[in-house]
């Protein structure tokens, strides 16, 4: 009987530590008041406000999966919310709101429901310290897109993203912070889409 616990255990040890995630990356994103970064939020009480974002283009190597989490956050049109937040660590409510939204690519802003699969707004209401917290099922070498905005219209801010992935994973990504970048990431997302398919058809 007790052998067979062993066994068990030691399983259930060598399971648990393939599904441990390491903190792979972190990166700053910006979103500032701009024409061509801006959106109608989905979903939002069918009103016209807009939404400054920004974007993250990206693979990963290892399936499985992976967080991202908005941990540090500062405004350009009020006051330093990661300061206030730490003042009222009891009431995190107070603090500034981000929101995320994950796309399979492209993303499109004239239609901003085409292509969402998961979303996410307040991870502090998990019991965690931090704004967005999203967990997804991601897979190996599939573009996907990370839109992050505000949860109210019309906001700048900026902050700090924690990326969680696999053991021994590692991320692809660019971020577009500059409008005139964004055509040239949609040429770049079907070139990697071409590669993807070429590599495929190698193996």
């Amino acid at each position: 009987m007790f052998k067979g616990l062993g066994k068990s255990l030691l399983i259930l040890l060598f399971t648990s530590t393939l599904l441990s995630a390491d903190l792979i990356t972190t990166f700053a994103f910006d979103v500032e008041e701009s024409p061509a970064l801006s959106f109608n939020r989905p979903g939002w009480d069918e009103s016209n406000d807009t939404f400054y974002y920004n974007l993250v283009l990206f693979t990963v190597d290892v399936g499985g999966d992976w967080r991202a989490a908005n941990s540090s956050i500062t405004s350009h049109d009020s006051f330093d919310y990661t300061n206030y937040q730490t003042q009222f660590t009891n009431m995190p409510w107070f603090a500034a709101d981000t929101f995320i939204y994950l796309y399979d690519a492209p993303f499109n802003p004239t239609n901003p429901s085409l292509n969402l699969i998961a979303q996410d707004d307040d991870g502090y209401e998990g019991g965690n310290d931090v704004q967005f917290d999203l967990t997804y099922n991601l897979k190996k070498d599939v573009p996907y897109m990370a839109l992050i905005t505000t949860y109210d219209p019309d906001e700048e801010i900026g902050g700090i993203v924690d990326i969680y992935g696999p053991q021994g994973s590692s991320i692809n990504m660019a971020i577009i912070p500059e409008p005139e970048t964004y055509m040239l990431m949609i040429g770049f997302l079907g070139f990697i889409a071409i590669a993807i398919r070429r590599r495929r058809n190698w193996v």
